[in-house]
């Protein structure tokens, strides 16, 4: 089994060294730079040097680094190029230019291309080289971390916090996108509205913990009831939808429904034992018969659930 690569937090406090990938073809300056760098005092760290554009395209291919010192002009690129070829295989790599030839507009655009560090070597002492180098790794972690926080936001901004079911505002998007699709190819678009049965009585016999976890399950059973080109999502409370683009008949819908109601039959099971059976109205709409817009047929999925919910109702007091 391959060791795990150790992290970059753990490089720089000193467990292992940094693995730097320096791109130079010219040797002097290349013994220069990476006397630099092993030198400097912040980090330990192992230089690999390739004189090309292709032969560090392959090393960060075939390789982990934690960064590139790059020459713009190597033995098979020059200027933008090269880091362009750099950022395109590792463009999550932070990338040092330390070039020969930079004036200011060059120096620009190269950060604009995504170079986090920029220096002519003529007016960068080789001894600053690791310093900069420390720049663009903060700068790297920093800009990861800034990421990841707008990917959480969007990703909470239109998921449901609990299931991880799309939302309302994320299905509504979903279904118009659908309906706009189905418009233009002539093709039906269905939706399944699903109301679980006492739901509040699960709460408040067994506890809102369980509860959670039964709309999880719920979540679960549906996924796996529906194709990968259909969605689920969470309205709120005990209400979930289905989205089914590119439908032919209601036959469709039926047999997803029918899936369904099967899937959601089996008991929940907690601790190892069966203790509450699942059971749920489900409704049904398709475009263009029963609406052309994301709210009609939400709507007309919705009242045909209610419909079902009180017939069944009805033939349950009869019945009693």
């Amino acid at each position: 089994m391959t060791a795990p690569v150790p992290s970059l937090a753990g490089r720089l406090a000193g467990r292992a060294p940094l693995r730097v990938l320096l791109v130079e073809n010219d040797p002097a300056a290349a013994r220069r730079s990476e006397a630099s760098l092993v030198l400097h005092r912040e980090f330990a760290v192992r230089v690999e040097c390739v004189p090309s554009l292709s032969g560090a395209i392959r090393q960060l291919l075939e390789h982990p680094y934690d960064a590139v010192v790059l020459e713009l002009d190597v033995d098979d690129a020059s200027g933008l190029a090269t880091l362009a070829g750099i950022r395109g295989a590792a463009p999550t790599v932070p990338v040092v230019v330390y070039a020969r030839s930079l004036d200011d507009v060059l120096a620009v655009r190269a950060l604009r291309a995504g170079a986090h560090e920029c220096h002519d070597k003529q007016h960068l002492p080789p001894v600053h080289l690791g310093r900069s180098l420390s720049f663009a790794i903060e700068r790297q972690r920093r800009l990861a971390a800034l990421e990841a926080a707008r990917v959480d936001a969007s990703h909470r901004a239109t998921h449901d916090p609990l299931t991880g079911l799309a939302n309302r505002a994320l299905f509504l998007d979903q279904l118009e996108r659908a309906l706009a699709f189905g418009a233009r190819y002539h093709r039906k678009t269905g939706v399944l509205f699903i109301d679980l049965d006492n739901f509040k009585e699960v709460n408040d016999r067994h506890g809102h913990a369980l509860g959670d976890r039964l709309l999880c399950e719920v979540a679960d059973r549906l996924i796996e009831c529906v194709r990968r080109s259909d969605a689920v999502a969470r309205l709120g409370g005990d209400e979930f939808v289905v989205l089914l683009p590119n439908v032919r008949s209601r036959r469709d819908l039926a047999h997803v429904k029918e899936s369904i109601e099967a899937s959601l039959h089996r008991p929940f099971e907690h601790e190892g034992r069966a203790v509450v059976p699942i059971a749920a109205s489900i409704g049904g709409a398709m475009s263009p018969v029963d609406g052309v817009s994301a709210p009609e047929l939400l709507a007309m999925a919705d009242a045909d659930m209610y419909r079902e919910k009180v017939q069944r109702a009805d033939c349950s007091a009869v019945q009693a």
